[in-house]
């Protein structure tokens, strides 16, 4: 009897892998458990609270390793380099969040070059990341893309119909996604039957910190915004979604795909994004681009949207975003790292 190889997935350690932690976390465990009928797989999580629940955590990555012959790293270059092992490299965002040591934020740039060993394969969940994997990492070509998935839930619920509902803002309540912009693009909306949702997103933190307690307070002091608890369970968000007169997503810096606005765009529903970094990837299946720091323009884009809806190419997004295609590209992926 042949033994199926052993895949060890690594998450973060930022947040536990627990499927409503956070996007990449819902990736890395959805992939594991969706593989499980090709390989032996296992999760290991780095996130450590001090608790003997994640006592994992701390263990050495090399011994984890040890224990596998392949690895999946995630979002983490330098993790990659310790490892004997075929490693596949999953990049999901820009270089600022790959915990580099010699990364600059004041420089934006690296002091010196991230080197790979051969036993490394670099992919990325976006046409963008790939070409910024590249030039980050002194690749000699683009890396391939694994396509991520959106949540069953999205793929196969009712698409959206029109509604005379609220805009809903279901992305995490954090600057950078453009939380402010959205509120005062609202204040600027002429017709005043057109009110914002934000739903009080904290994940992968469990309790709110600083920034999100002044967003919710900024979005408090609008007469056009609203805050509603998060909505934890995807079936449900999904229906949410679907009863809203569009979804807002305009991040303010460039994000390495946009799973939230996926899973809108599978269900149908008009959505609003800023085109930064693979968002830009969204466009032809009908999102549509604003521009987060004219407040003007967002204004207007806002009445457009939900007077006149675009149409959406939801089924392109269940085919070319759904489970069973990113598992077939990683399957394929695995299967290339552990005949070497």
């Amino acid at each position: 009897m042949t033994l199926s190889p052993r895949i060890g997935f690594v998450g973060t350690e930022l947040a536990p892998l627990l499927p409503n932690a956070g996007g990449l976390e819902r990736l890395v465990t959805g992939w594991a458990r969706g593989l499980a009928d090709t390989y032996t797989t296992s999760s290991y999580t780095r996130f450590d609270d001090s608790t003997p629940a994640t006592a994992i955590s701390r263990r050495p990555l090399a011994e984890l390793a040890s224990q596998c012959d392949a690895m999946v790293i995630n979002n983490r270059p330098e993790w990659a380099r310790e490892l004997l092992q075929p490693t596949l490299l999953v990049l999901h965002n820009t270089v600022e969040a790959w915990n580099l040591t010699d990364w600059s934020p004041e420089e934006h740039k690296l002091s010196k070059p991230v080197s790979l060993p051969d036993n490394v394969t670099v992919v990325t969940v976006s046409k963008y990341l790939s070409s910024h994997a590249q030039h980050y990492l002194g690749l000699t070509a683009p890396p391939e893309v694994l396509p991520p998935f959106i949540d069953p839930a999205f793929g196969v619920g009712p698409s959206w119909q029109r509604s005379t509902g609220p805009l809903l803002f279901p992305n995490r309540l954090l600057n950078k996604k453009g939380v402010v912009e959205t509120i005062e693009a609202m204040d600027l909306v002429s017709d005043p039957s057109i009110r914002m949702v934000f739903l009080a997103n904290f994940a992968p933190w469990l309790e709110p910190n600083e920034e999100h307690l002044e967003l919710m307070d900024r979005i408090r002091a609008s007469s056009r915004c609203i805050v509603e608890p998060r909505i934890p369970d995807s079936v449900d968000l999904a229906a949410r979604m679907t009863a809203s007169a569009g979804v807002v997503a305009p991040s303010t810096l460039p994000e390495g795909l946009g799973l939230v606005p996926l899973e809108s765009l599978a269900l149908g529903i008009p959505t609003l994004i800023s085109g930064l970094g693979g968002l830009e990837e969204l466009i032809p299946y009908g999102a549509i681009k604003v521009e987060p720091s004219d407040a003007n323009a967002f204004a207007a884009a806002i009445e457009c949207v939900v007077s006149s809806p675009p149409a959406i190419d939801a089924k392109a997004v269940r085919h070319d975003f759904s489970l069973d295609h990113s598992l077939n590209v990683l399957r394929r992926l695995l299967n290339q790292l552990t005949l070497r």
